[in-house]
C-alpha cells in the first residue's frame, strides 16, 4: 500500500477530531453569548429599577420602601458580579476552545499537505518509471532494428 493510500486513514481521524472540536468551540461560543446577554439584560434591568425607585423616591419618602430598594439593589448588585464573573469564566473556556480547534485544524492541514507531497512524490516515481520502461523499450527497438539492418546486408 502506497504513503498516501496509508495516510487517508490519518487524514480522516484528524478530520474527525477537527470537527468534534469545531463542536465543542460552537458550544462553547453559544454558552459565552448566553452568559453575555443574560449579565447585559442583569445591568439593564438594574439601571431600569434604579430609575424607576429613583424617581418614586423623589415624590414619597417612604423608609421602609426606601430599605427594601436598596437591599434589593445591592442583592442584584452581587448577582451582576456573579453573573460578570460567569461571563469571564465562559471566555476563558471560549479561547481554550478555539485554540483547541484552531490547533487540530492546522494538524489536519499538515497532515493533508504531507499526503499530498506523498501523491506527488509517488505520481514522480511512476513518471520515472514509465519514462524508463519507454527508453527501454526504444533502445531494444534501435537494436532490434540494427540487427535486422545488419542481416539484411
Amino acid at each position: 500500500m502506497k504513503k498516501s493510500q496509508r495516510m487517508q486513514t490519518v487524514n480522516a481521524l484528524a478530520e474527525r477530531k477537527e470537527q468534534e472540536q469545531a463542536k465543542r468551540f460552537a458550544k462553547s461560543q453559544k454558552h459565552y453569548d448566553h452568559q453575555q446577554k443574560k449579565h447585559d439584560e442583569l445591568k439593564q434591568y438594574y439601571r431600569e429599577y434604579a430609575d424607576t425607585s429613583h424617581n418614586q423616591a423623589a415624590q414619597k419618602l417612604d423608609l421602609n420602601r426606601l430599605q427594601e430598594t436598596r437591599q434589593f439593589m445591592s442583592k442584584l448588585a452581587k448577582a451582576i458580579a456573579q453573573q460578570a464573573e460567569a461571563v469571564e469564566r465562559a471566555e476563558l473556556n471560549l479561547n481554550n476552545e478555539r485554540q483547541n480547534w484552531m490547533d487540530s485544524r492546522c494538524r489536519a492541514m499538515s497532515l493533508e499537505k504531507l499526503t499530498d507531497r506523498y501523491r506527488a512524490q509517488e505520481q514522480q516515481q511512476l513518471n520515472t518509471e514509465e519514462q524508463r520502461q519507454a527508453d527501454d523499450l526504444s533502445s531494444q527497438r534501435f537494436v532490434w532494428s540494427a540487427r535486422q539492418s545488419s542481416d539484411m546486408a
